[in-house]
């Protein structure tokens, strides 16, 4: 099967309206290599990097890059896209989009993962949350817990703030033998982390089937595989969205999404949470915050914690319903 790489050049600040629209088209496989986010956490965290490619230059801007096959019907999405992407900058005129040009081109795998070598080195998120790819060897400090990643071709690399934030919440919460639910999980990265922390199950689910493959292999990887289960599914479909276990609670739920997908789940992810259970959302941006803030309270949650970094948001809530 031959496939085609499409890089959609923007700014930190119009990455999740750009991959909100993405989703609207039922794209999968979509990373973001946000280089101003990674230049700003280079510089804030010097030492949580085991080491880096000294001739990588961290730039201004972020680009967003998927994968569709090389036929009629999707070039013809490709182009459906970009003229939503054209029309962008004069419905939403007061966000910074950039160029928001689009390149595409053959790709295969080995290419891919080359570029990812050159780029994606062992970091640490907190106080001891380490993401290790797993084509590198790292040595684990006492106290330090240890995250090996495949990436795949979906999202969540531990890179981008939002995640961050999330790893932090987990990282704090006390996880001892919790159940946990992982809501657009992508690479897997929070629900396998959690389970690496303490907690006792995870289920991860994503309506990208690539995610839900990717987040068994990463648990696989790092040995928690007996306790996880990854699904296709879509929780506006209903509450039997996961085929193992409908309808049951979960102690944390976590969803690190968009702005838009998190006030949608503000009425539905009780039905999910076990009583006095904690809800983890992220993929926040600032100008939303608020926005999703007044949802969270007005379907009964009462926030614990907000978190902030590079200006996207976390919280951390519970229901009082």
């Amino acid at each position: 099967m031959e496939w085609i790489e499409v890089k959609i050049a923007t700014t930190s600040e119009a990455v999740e309206i750009v991959t909100g629209l993405l989703m609207a088209f039922n794209i999968p496989n979509v990373r973001i290599v946000d280089d101003e986010a990674v230049g700003r956490f280079l510089l804030d965290h010097p030492l949580n990097w085991d080491y880096k490619d000294d001739e990588t230059v961290y730039g201004e801007g972020a680009e967003i890059i998927f994968y569709l096959q090389n036929d009629e019907v999707e070039r013809a999405l490709l182009a459906e896209v970009s003229e939503a992407l054209y029309r962008l900058p004069a419905e939403i005129s007061e966000i910074d989009f950039g160029d928001l040009l689009v390149k595409d081109g053959p790709v295969n795998d080995d290419d891919w993962l080359h570029e990812w070598k050159k780029t994606y080195k062992t970091f640490k998120i907190g106080a001891g949350v380490v993401v290790r790819p797993y084509w590198e060897d790292y040595a684990a400090a006492e106290g330090e817990t240890v995250f090996a990643i495949d990436p795949g071709a979906v999202f969540g690399t531990g890179l981008h703030g939002t995640t961050q934030l999330c790893v932090l919440a987990l990282e704090e919460m006390g996880l001892a033998g919790e159940t946990v639910l992982d809501i657009g999980c992508g690479s897997g990265i929070l629900s396998v982390i959690a389970l690496l922390l303490g907690a006792g199950s995870a289920v991860a689910c994503d309506i990208d089937p690539g995610a839900a493959r990717c987040a068994m292999e990463n648990a696989q990887l790092n040995g928690v595989d007996s306790r996880y289960e990854a699904f296709t599914g879509n929780i506006f479909e209903g509450v039997d969205f996961l085929p193992s276990s409908p309808g049951k609670k979960y102690d944390v739920v976590v969803a690190n999404i968009v702005a838009d997908v998190i006030i949608g789940l503000a009425p539905l992810v009780g039905e999910y949470l076990a009583d006095g259970g904690t809800f983890v959302s992220s993929g926040i941006i600032d100008e939303r915050a608020e926005e999703v803030k007044n949802a969270l309270l007005s379907n009964g949650f009462v926030i614990k914690k907000t978190r902030e970094q590079d200006g996207w948001f976390s919280y951390t809530c519970q229901s009082i319903l």
